[in-house]
């Protein structure tokens, strides 16, 4: 067994080590408190721009419109929103399998738009994990990477995303643009979720326990100069927030998981100090025993 000079120095290490876990868990608090405000403040705005840009589009656009045909997914692109450090428990985990289930979903899937997915898809990967990923694994094509954004996240920093995303779209080297990212719902559960940016539809790709149902509403609309230019001008805008949005919710997710996950390694720290004080205290009482015993007997041998 080890000697008690040895116990004291691994009840010294965990000790240090249940110091660091328990920093890192205090600043991931705070930063997951300011970026769930951020994102229930974006919410609703978000949400509800995109629900009437939805009505508009079916409502007051031609059905062949660009932004709204649905067509034949023979290619597709897929924004991947992971981190770009660890120690965040499965977040980055549950989010890359959500990735290959929705692929593997949409290979099997015998929906006309779908039977012509060829398979494979282009990645636009906005976090180092999300890259690493399909660089190792070789899934998909990555065409395009972004750092994660952690903190001070601003809508202009989704332009370069959101441009390129529509414009290949536009372009016609894409027939879906979908968004997959982890959804945040509370500190102890974020939600892993594939949002169809393009073409634009009425429901999201999982639409029933994200956001709460909206009231239908057909209304015709009075457009000036004309429902296509007033569309292409707030088209741009609108997916912009869509994916601002996104990224902010897997920022709060990311930063709730980490939190959970150093508080784990921080209890586990605590366990693991008691284990060995125990191991300890037992060593040195057999030393002790031990001690005693050699004393009394070479007491009793000097007699």
């Amino acid at each position: 067994m080890a000697s008690t000079q040895e116990f004291r120095r691994r009840i010294k290490s965990v000790n240090n080590t249940k110091q660091i876990t328990k920093a890192m868990e205090m600043i991931s608090s705070i930063k997951m408190q300011k970026s769930v405000r951020a994102a229930q403040t974006a919410r609703t705005y978000i949400q509800n721009a995109w629900n009437m840009l939805a009505r508009l589009a079916h409502t007051s656009l031609p059905e062949d419109h660009p932004l709204i045909k649905q067509r034949p997914v023979k290619k597709m692109a897929i924004i991947l929103v992971t981190s770009d450090r660890g120690l965040c428990g499965s977040y980055n985990s549950e989010v890359l399998k959500k990735f290959l289930q929705f692929e593997k979903d949409l290979c099997a899937c015998n929906d006309e738009t779908c039977k012509a997915y060829q398979g494979g898809c282009d990645i636009i990967a906005l976090g180092k994990k999300g890259a690493d990923f399909s660089k190792r694994y070789n899934v998909g094509r990555l065409i395009a990477e972004f750092p994660a954004f952690e903190s001070n996240i601003d809508i202009e920093n989704v332009i370069p995303i959101s441009k390129l995303s529509v414009g290949e779209y536009l372009a016609g080297n894409y027939d879906r643009v979908v968004i997959i990212y982890s959804h945040f719902a509370s500190s102890l559960k974020q939600i892993p979720v594939a949002k169809q940016l393009l073409p634009i539809i009425r429901e999201h790709v999982d639409k029933p326990e994200i956001w709460e149902d909206q009231a239908e509403n057909n209304s015709d609309f009075i457009i000036e100069p004309s429902a296509e230019e007033v569309m292409d001008g707030i088209l741009k805008q609108v997916l912009r927030t869509q994916i601002y949005g996104s990224i902010l919710e897997a920022n709060a997710s990311e930063h709730s998981a980490r939190m959970i996950a150093m508080k784990n390694a921080t209890d586990n720290a605590e366990d693991l100090v008691d284990e060995l004080k125990l191991l300890y205290n037992s060593v040195r009482q057999d030393g002790i025993t031990r001690e005693i015993a050699e004393i009394s007997g070479a007491a009793d041998a000097m007699k």
